[in-house]
């Protein structure tokens, strides 16, 4: 890693370097992420999942809205490409999760649903033989999902936009274009776990503080959790597996909090994720297996670390930057990154040692160039 007098050499021209990257693109992006989020939910999707509904009643979903450009479930991949968590309501009215995870280290995050007897026909999506016979299968499920959207979209009217579906495991993928646009959706179906929580993050958390007090862990916990249609990697060929997603208490936690003083902003823990994410966007090659979730995962932890919100005001932004740069790094160096609620689940234990060299030297490559020539860097070019 590079030498530490030069990012104290460099600071004020990285901190400049940074804020510039910080007003001309980031923020734009995420404006312009909120206007397309709001347009294609309102015009396209939430009519599509209605039109889904009155094709299989057992199908219909749900959105929570606290306002037009929030969607509970979604996920922002770029400015263009969106990943959204849809709830499927009606399909199974009484469900348990068994949480495989918790007695099988090699599943970890992973859990079986099971349904308990509903007033309309299951057969079609519970497995019959074998040893996952009665259980769920997601399998099924992601695909019946998506034969109904397509369906939908064919019988869809939407003036002045062209609507294409195609299933691309495990994604129901929703192209959007509204010329020149072209906006991509990436559906999975999901069930919600209200006022419950996985076996496996039981432990969760270890300690509480200013940032994660005890009554937010509380909150958190009622809030539950989804289990996503999801294959597992560790076994792709069960069928039977769904993901854990804890998304809903991600969004609680890192969202917005207000300063003392209300005429001041309120404080951003995510200003530092957003610009890392960006350069990601920006350069996929390199940062190769690492994932938004992974740079979100780290994000996590150093809240956890940096309690005090006054920590990640504006002026501490190349601060928290490099941290969580470095953390990132540092992660892929001893190839170990806790998830955050699971703390035994190694986000990287399924990837392959010299991948986790690889993305690590391409990192630490980048890292040192932003460092050394912020100004002149091509990763914070404004341009």
């Amino acid at each position: 890693m590079v030498d530490y007098r030069c990012v104290e050499d460099n600071m004020e021209e990285l901190n400049l370097a940074l804020h510039r990257f910080h007003q001309n693109i980031v923020e734009p992006s995420v404006h312009l992420c909120r206007d397309t989020i709001a347009f294609c939910m309102t015009q396209v999707i939430l009519p599509l999942m209605e039109k889904v509904g009155e094709l299989d009643a057992r199908f219909k979903c749900a959105f929570p809205m606290p306002n037009e450009a929030y969607f509970e479930g979604m996920k922002t991949t770029s400015v263009d490409e969106f990943e959204l968590t849809v709830i499927l309501t009606n399909l199974l009215p009484m469900k348990v999760f068994e949480d495989v995870g918790y007695q099988n280290s090699n599943f970890q995050c992973y859990g079986h649903v099971i349904a308990h007897p509903a007033p309309h026909h299951l057969g079609d999506v519970v497995l019959e033989s074998g040893t996952s016979q009665g259980l769920v299968s997601a399998h099924r499920i992601r695909e019946m999902f998506a034969q109904l959207v397509i369906q939908a979209a064919s019988v869809l009217p939407v003036l002045g936009i062209k609507i294409d579906v195609v299933y691309r495991e495990p994604y129901t993928v929703v192209k959007i274009l509204r010329s020149p646009d072209l906006f991509f959706f990436e559906l999975v179906p999901a069930f919600l776990f209200e006022q419950q929580w996985p076996s496996s993050a039981a432990s969760w958390p270890e300690a509480t503080n200013e940032w994660l007090t005890d009554l937010d862990a509380s909150f958190v916990k009622e809030m539950g959790f989804y289990a996503l249609a999801a294959p597992c990697p560790a076994n792709p060929a069960d069928p039977s597996l769904f993901r854990i997603s804890f998304s809903r208490a991600e969004k609680y936690l890192l969202r917005k909090v207000p300063q003392p003083n209300p005429d001041l902003p309120p404080v951003s823990r995510k200003d530092s994720e957003k610009i890392l994410r960006i350069i990601r966007e920006a350069d996929k090659d390199d940062f190769g297996l690492v994932s938004s979730y992974h740079i979100k995962t780290v994000l996590l932890h150093q809240c956890m670390r940096w309690p005090d919100p006054m920590e990640w005001l504006p002026e501490k932004l190349t601060e928290r930057f490099l941290e969580l740069f470095r953390d990132l790094i540092l992660s892929l160096d001893r190839k170990e990154l806790p998830h955050f609620f699971i703390r035994n689940c190694n986000l990287l234990r399924l990837y392959p040692p010299e991948q986790l060299n690889t993305a690590a030297a391409k990192l630490k490559a980048i890292y040192e160039e932003i460092i050394l020539a912020p100004s002149k860097s091509i990763r914070l070019s404004v341009d």
